[in-house]
């Protein structure tokens, strides 16, 4: 994959960073009094198996919702959380922050309605920036381990990955990852269209 300029990298960074902003500003509305921030984007170059480094390990066991982006530019937005952060949200999501127990029913819906306003926000807001049409597929939802979501360590393709890390602010706590993963065709793409 051929590397990035410096000024190619604070560009995309610049992309990440308004996506995820606006993604977690709308978890913040879903969740009320939990004010979500999100940190300083990272743009990487990395494969599949590489992400598992970034997700904890692959054997952290994490909630994901996938997505295909479909429109004027393709890939896929990941929205990433370990279990137990994920099993406190979506507790939070249907107004039942002390209930104990697995995710399921309820708060799996909760969740991925949540994981898909949080995708169209995130997209929505790149799209705006690109002009161009960026829509999250239906997503898919998962309780696997790292290993299971990012796949074997014989996917070594590159791809450009945009990671937002983002944490509430206050109890209930979570926190997680927004990822955007690009093939370099794709990247070159977003780049055209930002003038690069």
């Amino acid at each position: 994959m051929k590397a990035l300029t410096g000024r190619q990298e604070d560009a995309l960074r610049e992309v990440a960073h308004l996506g995820s902003a606006q993604a977690a500003s709308m978890l913040a509305r879903l969740v009320g009094d939990v004010g979500v921030l999100v940190d300083v984007p990272q743009v990487l170059s990395a494969n599949r198996w590489q992400l598992g480094w970034l997700l904890g390990g692959r054997d952290v066991k994490v909630l994901a919702a996938t997505f295909a982006i479909e429109g004027d530019v393709t890939g896929q937005l990941w929205w990433v959380m370990k279990a137990d952060d994920a099993e406190r949200l979506g507790h939070r999501l249907l107004q039942r922050p002390g209930v104990k127990g697995p995710l399921a029913g309820a708060a799996g819906a909760a969740l991925a309605e949540a994981a898909n306003i949080v995708a169209s926000a995130c997209l929505s807001s790149i799209g705006t920036m690109v002009h161009a049409t960026l829509l999250p597929s239906t997503p898919e939802l998962f309780e696997v381990p790292v290993a299971a979501l990012v796949g074997e360590p014989t996917d070594l393709v590159f791809r450009t990955v945009l990671a937002a890390p983002f944490v509430s602010t206050n109890a209930p706590s979570f926190a997680g990852w927004l990822l955007v993963l690009l093939d370099e065709a794709r990247r070159d793409v977003l780049l055209q269209r930002l003038g690069l």
